[in-house]
């Protein structure tokens, strides 16, 4: 649980390192919005499924939101898709927790035992699609220009962040 409450308040510094001007505090905002959103989403679905809350299922997914964001963090500029980005990344996350890492340890004999594919692989794939549609919408009102050819150096040759 300690390193959870860790991982929670250092995710954003991750997630926004390479970030430059203003994009940085979209960034730390946008993790710590999403990983709100995962906790929630981590709590509940734990609560339909069990009738509790499994702490296993809730420090892992709850990190979820965190790996989700990190190609978008400093792309999307509204709170509320922050949210929503994490609260499906829970989801993802949760659902592998409780139901497809003992699926695939009786079916296929693999053992998961950190929860690296439920914590890391699904709700990292679903951040590289967040990301990619992120980038795809990028524009000058996401950043300044200079912060947005830093992200897509291309602009510079007429390119936009769709191509």
């Amino acid at each position: 649980m300690v390193g959870t409450v860790f991982l929670w308040m250092y995710w954003p510094s991750f997630n926004a390192a390479l970030v430059i001007g203003a994009g940085q505090q979209r960034a730390v905002i946008n993790t710590l919005l999403s990983i709100c959103g995962s906790c929630i989403a981590a709590c509940s679905i734990s609560r339909l499924a069990l009738q509790r809350i499994d702490m296993e299922v809730l420090l892992n997914a709850t990190l979820a939101g965190g790996v989700a964001i990190g190609s978008a963090a400093d792309l999307i500029v509204s709170g509320g898709v922050a949210i929503v980005v994490g609260f499906f990344a829970g989801i993802l996350s949760a659902c592998g927790f409780l139901w497809l890492g003992p699926f695939l340890k009786k079916k296929i004999h693999l053992h998961d035992t950190c929860g690296v594919h439920s914590l890391h692989g699904m709700p990292g794939v679903f951040g590289g699609i967040v990301g990619a549609i992120s980038a795809s919408l990028a524009d000058s009102q996401y950043s300044n220009p200079e912060a947005l050819a830093h992200s897509f150096p291309e602009i510079k040759n007429g390119r936009t962040a769709a191509d």
